[in-house]
């Protein structure tokens, strides 16, 4: 080849990898297709991509009612709502839907067919739970011996409470109906360990003792069955009565439910307890004060008075006697504690009478003694629940729970205050406006109400 056409190839070789001039429009578009595919944007040679296009605003989002599903709803709105395992929530909303809580708290949005309560200015509570009860709901099955129409009922919604045990079951105090008024079937077993009956201390004792020796050579017997399958059963024909008592402590199948007054037979039982490692309750324990670490160290659970009354033995040359600081003390030694009053029944005895209708008043009577106020409502709430095995479900405000509270016109342990409505499973139960029970005190709420067109004594002729 000519060498000036040899160098003028070259030169134009050149000039074309200088200028990068496609050769081929097609096969260079192709070319770049498939890099700009391969290659990362910090690797291309070329310019930057161009930014992608700004996205559309969204168009603001509009406050809707939440949708409704179906269901029947509940709202109380404006409360002071006192969850008693949470905080105090000032004018708060509680929505409720088939009988359950499903909202705490502030700014919630209910359906608007829901029934509405504006309890603005009230305070809001868990129903109050009775640990014993009589006359409130039937004594039996209460399905089948309940009054849905007993004015005992109806005495119990006006004085808090929602929920009691009747001997056998826990139940709610439900007007109208028969049906689902049984929370748990819940039995304890009583036993007798004091004092004034040797005879009965020492069977008892006896018995625990057999049974729990039984206990072991059973243990023994599943153990030996592994290696000699003609290994034989320890016999249990004879657990009946006091034994069958004891089996059902030492298995854990039940929780003993005693009542114990005096020091001396505290410290008797609790002995008991922890030597055979069995649950219990104490009811009355007026003098649990003297030794508190007692019943703190077999973890037993008290039932009291805080009113109950007991002197002093004076042959004794101690301590003793009942003390209104008793439940103080024994929740400080960390000691469970519910309060009852004297009386399991409902009944009018008077402003500071001692039966079931005034069990907040009988709360505030442990708070004159020490304890603060929010564990006196603690002790006629959630605290009874627990040892019922029904706190799962009620005696406080949670979201989950049945929908069980009393709306009062003022603080829970104030001698003034009276319940304006009682709701059970979503519905309302009581209404003090409604009822004509005790609308004529304080109908409003107000501290000094103008006193009713009445007089006294009236006379014969006059209207009611």
């Amino acid at each position: 080849m000519n060498p000036k056409m040899r160098a003028s190839l070259v030169m134009l070789a050149v000039f074309f990898m200088v200028t990068d001039i496609p050769l081929n429009c097609g096969s260079r578009i192709q070319m770049a297709g498939i890099s700009e595919a391969q290659d990362p944007p910090r690797r291309r040679r070329r310019g930057r991509r161009p930014p992608p296009p700004a996205p559309a605003p969204e168009p603001e989002k509009e406050e809707t009612e939440p949708e409704d599903p179906g269901g029947e709803y509940l709202v109380i709105v404006g409360a002071t709502i006192h969850t008693v395992t949470g905080p105090v929530i000032r004018g708060g909303t509680v929505l409720c839907k088939d009988g359950k809580i499903i909202s705490i708290g502030e700014d919630i949005v209910a359906p608007s067919d829901a029934e509405k309560i504006d309890a603005s200015g009230h305070h809001l509570y868990p129903g109050l739970v009775a640990f014993r009860s009589s006359g409130l709901v039937g004594s039996g099955e209460p399905e089948k011996t309940q009054d849905p129409f007993a004015l005992g009922t109806v005495m119990g919604l006006a004085a808090g409470i929602t929920s009691t045990w009747n001997g056998s079951r826990v139940c709610k105090l439900i007007r109208g109906e028969v049906s689902d008024l049984t929370l748990r079937n819940k039995a304890f077993t009583s036993i007798s360990y004091v004092s004034r009956n040797p005879t009965g201390k020492r069977e008892l004792r006896e018995a625990l003792e057999k049974v729990q020796e039984h206990l072991r050579e059973l243990e023994r017997y599943e153990s030996d069955k592994k290696e000699n399958p003609e290994a034989k059963a320890p016999d249990d024909k004879w657990i009946r009565g006091v034994f069958a008592t004891a089996r059902k402590l030492l298995t854990g199948k039940s929780i003993a439910l005693t009542r114990a007054s005096t020091i001396y037979d505290l410290r008797e039982i609790c002995e008991l307890a922890r030597r055979f490692e069995f649950e219990m309750i104490i009811e009355g324990a007026e003098e649990a004060w003297i030794e508190p670490g007692v019943l703190a160290r077999c973890r037993a659970s008290v039932v009291l008075t805080p009113r109950s009354r007991r002197d002093r033995d004076e042959s004794r040359g101690a301590a003793g006697g009942s003390s209104i600081e008793n439940a103080r003390i024994l929740y400080e030694h960390g000691v469970p504690v519910t309060i009852m009053p004297g009386s399991r029944g409902i009944a009018l005895w008077g402003l500071a009478g001692r039966d079931l209708s005034h069990l907040p008043l009988e709360a505030a009577f442990a708070v004159r003694g020490g304890l603060s106020e929010e564990v006196a409502v603690e002790s006629i709430t959630i605290e009874p629940a627990r040892l019922l095995g029904v706190a799962d479900r009620i005696g406080s405000i949670e979201v989950g729970k049945d929908a069980d509270f009393i709306i009062m016109d003022g603080d829970l342990l104030s001698y003034m205050s009276h319940v304006r409505w009682a709701v059970i499973n979503g519905k309302i139960q009581y209404d003090k406006v409604e009822e004509g029970l005790l609308d004529h005190i304080r109908p409003a709420g107000e501290d000094e109400p103008e006193p009713p067109e009445d007089h006294w004594p009236r006379r014969l002729g006059d209207p009611l």
